[in-house]
């Protein structure tokens, strides 16, 4: 009996190693549930220096930052709202104008590459702006889920929608 109870120890810790083997996950991005991979860091890197430039209000930044193809659909049943890199341009320049403060936060959701040179960056943006107004100074919240494509020219990525 003791040489059968000895048998199942070895079986037990065997089965216990290899099922811990098999739970093993892949290295995160801290903070997300992203894959450690070097485009993944490339890419969050690039968003990252986006978000900072939305707070300080640098619209020169952000418009460098701008495929010479952007295009924003808006997410509007109709045309009439939607704009490409100089609309872009005319959008920053004119609501950065009326932000005294800005806090911009994101927080990465997952990254789909549809085709080589590519991403999609699923994020939810939570923002807080104290904004300049004719009834004076308000205070404005923002939660909402976010896509951001972007697109390898060369050596850097530029975004082609999501700003």
């Amino acid at each position: 009996m003791h040489k059968f109870a000895s048998y199942i120890s070895v079986i037990a810790a065997l089965l216990g190693f290899a099922s811990t083997g098999a739970c093993v996950k892949a290295a995160l991005i801290p903070g997300t549930q992203i894959p450690d991979e070097p485009r993944n860091r490339d890419v969050i890197k690039v968003i990252e220096t986006y978000r900072r430039a939305m707070e300080e209000r640098d619209s020169s930044k952000l418009m460098s930052m701008a495929h010479k193809d952007y295009f924003e659909h808006s997410g509007t049943p109709t045309g009439s709202d939607d704009y490409g890199h100089k609309g872009l341009l005319r959008v920053l320049s004119t609501r950065m104008k009326q932000v005294i403060s800005l806090r911009y936060d994101m927080k990465y959701l997952r990254i789909h590459w549809p085709e080589q040179g590519q991403a999609e960056v699923e994020v939810y943006v939570s923002a807080s702006s104290q904004l300049k107004s004719d009834e004076g100074e308000q205070w404005h919240r923002m939660t909402d889920y976010n896509k951001l494509v972007l697109l390898q020219e060369k050596d850097r990525w530029l975004f082609l929608r999501g700003m």
